[in-house]
């Protein structure tokens, strides 16, 4: 239940739903004073939400911050490795669509082909409430073993649908089979607090490595600062999902 209705929460809190939702009811609205207030807050809203320095700030300010290689303390027993990195939905499906997201995994492998983590742990079920579940982990261990990692060297968790699941479900296999693994936790920057906090909830020690730093230097060019960007929304939209889940996880004990 918890899985669907945070699915419904998320898209009436996605920021470019608001100002569709303020467009349209402007448009077709009866009342002329509700849909002229309509209208105007329908642009403010994208003028500020589509404002590239705005949302690059924020983000930057949300993001944790990546460490290099180099200062990882040692050889670590498991890199764990959030799903969300490929689209699942996508044909053919004889090979990984990888997305945004793709440095979670590119990452883990480069630091098993380098020597620094002995294996891979994917944990990713299917995220779609309605359809065909393709279970993400599943696609993403057979790639694995397409590239030539050997089978003892990965382990897939193929079940869970959000990062409490992720957090829930690795645990188990750690306590279960790997009780005194070191671990890296992989994930994208911005989606890091949330996961942090769920997994040293659910009794997983790790050490963080973040990847996919989606926000950009400063720049001192219009583009950068007043130009709109349609990016932007994008931006805000993961944002508002990092805020709205890491509260209801809070709220629920989860995180």
């Amino acid at each position: 239940m918890f899985f669907v209705l945070s699915k419904a929460l998320f898209f009436l809190l996605t920021p470019i739903n608001w100002i569709v939702g303020l467009l349209l009811y402007s448009f077709f609205g009866h009342h002329e004073v509700r849909t002229r207030r309509a209208f105007k807050w329908g642009l403010i809203l994208l003028v500020i939400l589509t404002n590239p320095f705005l949302s690059n700030t924020v983000f930057k300010w949300w993001e944790k911050e990546a460490i290099p290689v180099s200062e990882l303390d040692g050889v670590y027993d498991i890199a764990i490795v959030l799903g969300g990195f490929s689209d699942v939905d996508e044909s053919p499906r004889d090979r990984l669509h990888l997305n945004e997201s793709a440095d979670r995994l590119t990452n883990a492998i480069e630091l098993y082909k380098t020597g620094k983590v002995k294996k891979i742990l994917v944990t990713s079920g299917s995220a779609n409430v309605l359809g065909e579940k393709i279970s993400e982990g599943k696609i993403a261990g057979e790639f694995l073993a397409r590239i030539g990692i050997p089978p003892e060297d990965f382990i897939i968790e193929p079940n869970s649908r959000n990062t409490y699941e992720n957090a829930i479900y690795t645990a188990k296999i750690l306590r279960e089979q790997y009780p005194d693994a070191r671990c890296l936790l992989i994930t994208s920057a911005f989606h890091f607090r949330r996961a942090s906090r769920t997994f040293s909830k659910a009794g997983v020690e790790f050490t963080s490595f973040p990847t996919d730093i989606l926000s950009d230097d400063f720049r001192a060019s219009p583009g950068h600062f007043i130009l709109p960007n349609a990016h932007s929304l994008l931006a805000w939209k993961m944002l508002v999902k990092e805020w709205v889940g890491l509260i209801a996880y809070r709220l629920l004990g989860y995180a």
